[in-house]
């Protein structure tokens, strides 16, 4: 009979160690995850934090990467514009553009064609085409300057309503840039006219 109750006793010893070892293990867990908790904390966070980020630049890149209005070069870009101003496609026209500009040309384009000026401007921009001479092309943005006679001292640009305001400047020879931005849907808009 001694030796069954000695074998009870073992057992029983065992369970209170056994369950003693894991209180403590269990202890030491609480308390490693208390003293790394920020740190865990601030990993999860800063996951969190680049992920919003990352969904943030894609939003962002998101027009730029799916825009389709444009050429494969800049003075491709340019010709689909004066064959949109030609037809007077106000809208078009302005697609043709750097996002961030394309309203403000699409109000000045559409006071050129109110105040039946659109066909004078195209006419315009078609002579200084043939007269780019190409400055600059780093595979993302090209710039073109051209030379232009303005022959007489006052000008009548569109305000709109049928308005129009009288600019007064010397006759002479000028220049002016055309620059153009590639996008990373590989089309080229104009950035500066």
């Amino acid at each position: 009979m001694e030796a069954g109750s000695n074998r009870e006793n073992k057992k029983s010893f065992w369970r209170r160690w056994t369950g003693v070892l894991v209180l403590a293990v269990v202890a030491i867990l609480i308390i490693w995850s208390l003293l790394n908790l920020s740190e865990i904390f601030n990993a999860v966070q800063g996951k969190l934090e680049a992920w919003k980020y990352e969904r943030l630049v894609k939003k962002m890149e998101a027009p730029y990467k799916n825009d389709k209005y444009g050429g494969k070069t800049p003075e491709e870009t340019f010709d689909l514009f004066l064959e949109a101003l030609r037809k007077e496609d106000i809208e078009l026209a302005s697609k043709y553009f750097v996002i961030k500009k394309q309203d403000e040309w699409k109000k000045t384009l559409g006071k050129y064609r109110d105040s039946n000026l659109l066909a004078s401007l195209t006419n315009e921009f078609q002579i200084n085409r043939k007269d780019w001479q190409l400055e600059e092309n780093d595979g993302n943005v090209a710039r073109f300057k051209y030379f232009f006679i303005l022959e007489s001292e006052e000008e009548e640009l569109p305000l709109g309503n049928g308005k129009t305001q009288k600019i007064t400047r010397p006759a002479g020879r000028y220049s002016s840039d055309v620059i153009f931005e590639k996008y990373l849907s590989g089309v080229w808009k104009i950035s500066k006219l």
